[in-house]
């Protein structure tokens, strides 16, 4: 018999896992991403596990433990006979398995070093391994294990993450109920997850608290009350990192890291969110597109049978919940026409609510349109069969208003995109992909590329000024046509609206964002010499050499556009925004840190953050004194251009509004000495919005809305000009000094040195300023 033992024993610990992954024990654990505040924003996991040290464990939960699993824990060798006999009878009553003999240790033996198989031969091996686990490892460190490893239900492994996913507590903070839920778990966590079976849990908790008692190891009152403690689930906490911004600091961490790394290596992430600026960006892009929206043509509504009404408010009314809010003025909701009356007020039905809504003059989609964008036959018939006005039964969209009621509108055809930069602080303070990016998952932000128009006309007028011209430089603002030589095409330029203003200073051009005059500028400055200049910014691609660039007609993304007006808004300075601020690893050492540009070259005394190219400085790329000029320039694109709605702000800010041919893009760049912001507006598939989308219209709004946000209990500051730039009084029409007749008069920057030194003449005649500034700029032969 003794023999037989001694053969079985070798034939069954032959090939045996080694103990390593017990002793080099590095499970996987989840990353965590905290704002600079420390307020927990996201979570990455492929197993969310928080690693807790014994000694942290509260000594409550390990007796919870213990009295559910393994009373005997710091008694036995490893296998418990007397248990296992028990559990055996048990089952062998019921016939089929009611009760587990295996303890702690085998747990450990199974979960680290075994599969879940279950087979005698597998047990064999668990009760041997569980022996040589004893053997090598204390008590303390066997239960160390045990409690951060095992699995507890809605994705926690350990218990510091089921303490953290069920309550919404660090295990310091857990009640004895709260211990006895999490105990009572490792027999079957499906069964018994508070969150799909509260009353199997409950009565899984209350009877662990017995167990408890009967142990010893938790007195009678204190169960009593704890039996009579409620049952608190909290709710998984979604992702407080929203949007676009999201997404970006998820890519950045998987380049630097990898996938893997970032979901099993538990690092510490720390990012410079700010949750109010980026909720406020979120709804400046909703109420703009939804604001364009209702200057597009209607789309025919979908249409339903009076029969199906109850089951569609029905279900409305379940996805609303009981106590739905007024509707917002960011989001759209649906609703049913039930009536409409002789003078067509709408009588609308939400599921919960009822409202009246007015006769509405929005402009429906033609016939002729929807065959051009491809409708087939039976969808052209259907809607030749009925009114180009709503009627009951038509599924339409209800928009709250800010003050207070509800309009009609529909799902946009437009997009939009912003982004955000926090000057001071170097960091991203708002990324929005779109009107709804959640749905889409498109960043617009970082991945469309789209004309920028007259948004790119700044970095050409930066260039004019680097060549030597002024703010006061006269340009011609007229008609030109470019013939290509090649046959009988040619390229005939035109202003919005097709007006001309002829000779204009070179602030006049580009506040009004005359494109004859600011083709003529490229033509003084040289294509190769801006092209040259262009590759400077961070645009991220080489452009070609044509006139055409005058008029911003080549594509780059809306990040890129953003970054590169970083080295007009801070004084010619280069550098990244910074979206992930510092990351450490398992252990606390620091793997990672970011400065933005020249906010700090010296701020870590780790040798290998010096090296780090996030710690950079700032790559001084522009003159300051040029910087300076075409903000100084662009700010009077606020103050009397083509960028005037932002005046709104209330505090100096310079821009550059950008609409492309037909309005298919519309752009709004703008930056104050602390925030820089842009806003893209357009058809993902490139069409023209409409005669009215421009820049201004399409984009600016949503800007200054998320502007107004941002700029809350901010101080006004304005530009500061750097060492080298002189004021001179200057007649704004003239770009010349006052002269007798000059009426408007304002301070101009210059270069020191550059300033103009002629008069301006008196009017006459023959002495008109207009006939004296055409004549002396064909002498310049310009």
């Amino acid at each position: 018999m003794a023999l037989t033992a001694i053969i079985g024993y070798m034939l069954f610990s032959s090939n045996l896992p080694k103990l390593n992954a017990l002793s080099e024990y590095q499970p996987p654990l989840v990353s965590r991403v905290y704002s600079t505040d420390g307020e927990l924003l996201a979570e990455y996991a492929d197993e969310h596990r928080i690693l807790t040290p014994f000694k942290e464990i509260p000594k409550q939960l390990k007796d919870a433990f213990l009295a559910a699993e393994d009373q005997q824990f710091y008694e036995h060798p490893g296998i418990n006979p007397a248990r296992i006999a028990s559990a055996a009878l048990a089952n062998l009553r019921a016939g089929h398995t009611v009760q587990g003999g295996s303890t702690i240790t085998q747990q450990v033996a199974k979960n680290f070093l075994l599969t879940s198989e279950k087979s005698y031969v597998r047990k064999i091996r668990e009760a041997i391994l569980a022996y040589r686990i004893e053997q090598a490892f204390s008590k303390d460190e066997i239960l160390y294990l045990y409690l951060n490893h095992i699995y507890l239900g809605r994705g926690s492994y350990g218990v510091a993450s089921a303490a953290w996913r069920y309550f919404h507590k660090n295990l310091d903070e857990l009640t004895l109920a709260e211990c006895a839920t999490l105990a009572g778990l490792p027999k079957a966590p499906g069964r018994y997850a508070p969150h799909i079976n509260p009353k199997k849990a409950l009565q899984r908790r209350n009877t662990v608290l017995s167990l408890m008692k009967s142990s010893h190891v938790a007195k009678a009152n204190a169960v009593r009350i704890a039996s009579r403690e409620p049952m608190i689930i909290a709710p998984l906490e979604a992702s407080k990192l929203t949007d676009a911004y999201a997404d970006q600091v998820y890519q950045e961490l998987i380049d630097r890291f990898g996938l893997k790394t970032l979901r099993r290596q538990g690092l510490t992430i720390t990012v410079p969110y700010d949750a109010h600026a980026q909720a406020a960006a979120i709804d400046a892009v909703r109420r703009n597109v939804l604001e364009i929206e209702q200057r597009q043509f209607y789309r025919y509504p979908t249409h339903h049978p009076r029969d199906t009404w109850p089951d569609l408010l029905n279900t409305w009314r379940q996805a609303a919940g009981a106590n739905p809010p007024p509707p917002s003025s960011t989001t759209l909701i649906p609703a049913l026409v039930e009536k409409v009356d002789r003078k067509g007020t709408m009588t609308v039905n939400d599921g919960s609510r009822q409202w009246k809504i007015k006769k509405s003059n929005w402009r429906w989609k033609s016939i002729k349109n929807y065959k051009k964008d491809g409708a087939d036959e039976a969808t052209l018939a259907a809607l030749k069969s009925r009114p180009r006005t709503w009627i009951a039964g038509d599924e339409i969209r209800l928009q709250g208003l800010r003050k207070q009621g509800v309009r009609i509108s529909q799902e946009p055809s437009v997009e939009s995109a912003l982004y955000a930069i926090d000057m001071e602080r170097g960091t991203v303070l708002a990324r929005v992909g779109g009107y709804n990016y959640q749905t889409s998952g498109f960043d617009r932000v970082g991945k469309a590329l789209r004309q920028p128009g007259s948004a790119f006309k700044p970095f050409l007028y930066t260039s004019a000024l680097a060549a030597g011209s002024t703010a006061a430089t006269i340009v011609m603002d007229t008609p030109v046509i470019f013939d290509n030589n090649k046959g009988d095409d040619f390229w005939r330029p035109e202003n919005y609206k097709n007006k001309f203003a002829g000779p204009v200073p070179l602030r006049n051009a580009l506040e009004h964002s005359r494109n004859l005059a600011s083709i003529k500028v490229l033509q003084n400055v040289g294509i190769n010499n801006f092209l040259k200049d262009l590759s400077q910014y961070p645009l991220g691609h080489t452009f070609p050499a044509q006139l055409a660039l005058a008029l911003g007609a080549t594509e780059v993304t809306p990040e890129a556009l953003t970054e590169s007006y970083i080295l007009l808004a801070d004084q010619g300075r280069k550098w990244k925004p910074i979206a992930v601020q510092q990351v450490q690893d398992r252990t606390g050492n620091t793997v990672h840190r970011a400065v933005a540009g020249k906010r700090c070259q010296v701020c870590h005394v780790d040798p290998v953050m010096s090296i780090n190219a996030s710690m950079q400085p700032a790559e001084q790329v522009l003159d300051p004194i040029d910087a300076f000029l075409i903000t100084n320039i662009m700010k009077g694109v606020v103050e009397n251009g083509t960028g005037r709605r932002a005046r709104a702000l209330n505090r100096p800010s310079a821009g550059k509004t950008g609409t492309t041919n037909k309005q298919v893009d519309a752009w709004y760049m703008g930056y104050t000495p602390q925030i820089l912001t842009a806003v893209w507006t357009g058809r993902d598939t490139p069409s023209p919005m409409g005669r009215s989308e421009t820049g201004s219209k399409a984009a600016l709004p949503a800007w200054l809305d998320a502007m107004q946000s941002f700029h809350k209990g901010k101080k006004v500051r304005d530009f500061v000009p750097p060492q080298g730039i002189e004021w001179v009084a200057i007649d704004r029409k003239t770009g010349k000094l006052p002269g007798p007749d000059s009426t408007d008069i304002f301070m101009e920057a210059f270069r020191t040195d550059t300033a103009p030194t002629q008069e301006s003449p008196a009017t006459s005649p023959e002495n008109s300023p207009q006939n004296q500034e055409k004549s002396s700029f064909f002498e310049l032969g310009l």
